[in-house]
């Protein structure tokens, strides 16, 4: 069973965390990181959730394929979780709003050691993350199909942190890598059409300008 990189840098970030009680992966779909979880031995128990139930079903297959034992939950975030004690959270393949918004109505999510993986509005999450409470410890940017992702290991200290526009874009660790290059990119890209409508609202191009020129100063080589 291939988990391609996203979830291996998933799995990275919890293998550097140490063996948790119990895991749960929030809209887990076919379950395929809370299976390579317990085939690791990366947690004792581990819980997969999804809003929907044909993603479960599809889940509860591939786990009795791979002979791991996992408890399945139908459940919107950690809405039906009833009090469960998490000690590691995934939160994987959504935008980054909806993250934010899972994570900003739960416990859960200040008690355990959070892995999020954003498809969309990196941004937003980061600054979800910084303004309430929480430090993302670390970044790992990679490429999967062509495509350019950041996975944040966060963990809730009840004191918010400082933060620049660059940092709501890049992170603050902006590790040199192929892969981060090419996230810069992609960012790049997205900033370049922004700027577009700032001018034509008439609005101050300075953040955004640095952004840019920053990106465009990395390159694959080091």
């Amino acid at each position: 069973m291939s988990i391609g990189n996203r979830l291996s840098a998933v799995i990275e970030i919890l293998d550097s965390i140490g063996k948790s009680a119990l895991f749960a992966d929030v809209g887990s779909d076919h379950a395929y990181l809370a299976i390579e979880v317990m085939k690791r031995s990366l947690a004792d128990a581990a819980i997969a959730s999804d809003i929907n139930e044909l993603p479960l079903m599809k889940g509860r297959e591939n786990a009795e394929l791979q002979g791991v034992d996992l408890e399945f939950i139908l459940s919107d975030g950690f809405d039906a979780f009833d009090g469960r004690d998490v000690t590691a959270a995934a939160i994987c393949g959504m935008g980054g709003e909806l993250i934010a918004r899972i994570i900003e109505r739960s416990g859960i999510a200040r008690r355990a050691e959070l892995i999020l993986q954003p498809m969309s509005h990196q941004e937003h999450l980061r600054e979800y993350l910084w303004s309430n409470g929480f430090e993302i410890l670390r970044e790992i940017f990679v490429t999967e199909a062509d495509k350019h992702y950041t996975v944040m290991h966060a963990r809730y200290l009840g004191t918010n942190s400082d933060y620049s526009y660059l940092d709501l874009y890049l992170g603050k660790e902006r590790a040199k890598s192929d892969a981060f290059c090419a996230y810069c990119k992609k960012i790049c890209e997205s900033a370049l059409k922004r700027r577009l409508g700032i001018v034509a609202r008439g609005g101050d191009t300075e953040d955004i300008d640095g952004l840019i020129e920053f990106c465009q100063t990395q390159t694959t080589s080091f």
